[in-house]
């Protein structure tokens, strides 16, 4: 009678992504924050991730990021991708952002058009087009208007010449 559908997280982006991939006209709306594909953390499979923690050299956390291991660095095997972390002094926190970039990464390289970042990148670039656009037809519209006043003072002008001159011959 009726048959239900299970759609897996996969194929749910890219029924999402089917009206923003490639070039998009101006009337496509930009995708909101909190309607963006999620993030791939299916793909990795701690078997294949090889983790190490370092001692961090550099960024901020003062003398405690140079004596404790709280850097991570993070190895997938069968790619040989390699992903390290210092976000922050916490080493755990250190451990779920390196995944997740690993992730993002692992990601881009399977499915570079319908990613993620692809679709970040594609509304990073469609709200920086529609501020530019909003700029410059904000632009011109002031620049229509300071010509309309200099053609508006230059007629007032000329009227006021030619009442002067029709009453007093030189």
């Amino acid at each position: 009678m009726f048959a239900f559908r299970s759609y897996s997280p996969v194929s749910a982006r890219f029924r999402f992504l089917r009206s923003f991939a490639g070039s998009c006209p101006s009337g496509v709306p930009i995708p909101k924050k909190n309607k963006l594909p999620p993030r791939p953390k299916w793909l990795i499979v701690e078997e294949e991730i090889d983790e190490k923690f370092l001692k961090g050299g550099r960024g901020p956390g003062g003398q405690k990021i140079n004596k404790t291991n709280s850097k991570v660095q993070l190895t997938h095997k069968p790619t040989g991708l390699v992903v390290t972390c210092q976000y922050s002094r916490s080493q755990e926190s250190n451990r779920k952002k390196a995944r997740e970039i690993l992730a993002l990464k692992l990601e881009e390289q399977q499915n570079p058009e319908n990613s993620r970042t692809a679709v970040l990148n594609l509304r990073k670039s469609m709200v920086k087009q529609s501020k530019a656009k909003k700029s410059n037809k904000k632009y011109k519209e002031i620049e229509a208007k300071r010509a309309e006043d200099k053609e508006r003072r230059e007629l007032e002008d000329r009227a006021l010449l030619e009442g002067f001159s029709d009453d007093e011959p030189l």
